[in-house]
């Protein structure tokens, strides 16, 4: 399914919007030159970004949509009306001239200019109106389990050619998660689709690192799920193979909350 490979893509980037916006968007904030929306008729499983410096491009669901523009999972939205995850849209914005400092900048910047554009659109088009609120919800913290870390979990040489590099796919006889020289933060993002909660990295463990975990697909663990699961599930590969254990606990939890949401007129 198209949504498994950008979810993927969309961990990659941690910006917290949210942490920098009291409202949730601004209508009249000047980032593109020309924004036009089309319903479309596709399955409400399948999203895909595709940007480049001057234009950016996104087709499926409003509820995929936000999810994209606010770097969010969707747990951590709230309020939305019934057609948010079942109408499907194809969004495109254009600017005249990208920042003169585009080659320059990293992709975590050029990613937050995109987002920001999808969000100025979300506000003119759809009126989306919204707001945050910090929830106290279930969460799970990632830590070491006893014994400490695997010789699986390698910390990354630093004379090591390949380095920020994280995968996840299925290869048909489990899911494989495979890092090179990323940090931990990164797993625990990943592992929030998986779990469909909040993970925070609290293993104390600084730096970048190499290491493969594989599991089965369903991560509850219950008896039944295992019988028929091909390997073990996540909880324990992490523990197995990396030495790292995932705590249930409670903890704060960014929630976009949205007041108003309107489908748009065709352009």
């Amino acid at each position: 399914m198209k949504l498994a490979l950008i979810a993927f893509t969309l961990a990659l980037v941690t910006p917290r919007i949210f942490a920098q916006r009291a409202t949730c968007a601004d209508p009249t904030a000047a980032v593109f030159d020309v924004a036009s929306v089309k319903p479309i008729q596709q399955s409400a499983g399948s999203f895909n970004v595709r940007s480049r410096p001057d234009s950016l491009t996104a087709d499926g669901t409003l509820a995929h949509i936000l999810e994209y523009a606010f770097n969010l999972h969707d747990f951590q939205i709230t309020g939305s009306p019934g057609w948010l995850s079942s109408a499907t849209w194809d969004i495109a914005i254009k600017v005249d001239q990208p920042p003169a400092n585009w080659d320059t900048l990293s992709n975590d910047a050029r990613n937050a200019i995109h987002r920001q554009r999808m969000i100025t659109a979300l506000a003119q088009r759809f009126s989306l109106k919204c707001h945050f609120e910090t929830r106290q919800l279930p969460v799970y913290n990632l830590v070491l389990a006893k014994g400490g870390p695997k010789p699986a979990l390698l910390a990354t040489p630093s004379d090591a050619q390949k380095k920020g590099s994280f995968s996840s796919h299925d290869d048909g006889a489990g899911v494989v998660m495979q890092s090179n020289g990323t940090a931990l933060d990164l797993l625990a993002t990943n592992l929030v689709r998986v779990l469909g909660r909040t993970v925070i990295n609290k293993t104390g463990l600084a730096g970048i690192y190499d290491f493969t975990l594989t599991y089965a697909p369903n991560p509850t663990g219950t008896a039944t799920d295992s019988a028929a699961a091909s390997g073990p599930t996540v909880f324990t590969a992490l523990e197995e193979q990396l030495g790292l254990r995932l705590e249930p606990a409670k903890g704060p939890v960014p929630i976009l909350v949205i007041d108003s949401v309107e489908k748009p007129s065709e352009n």
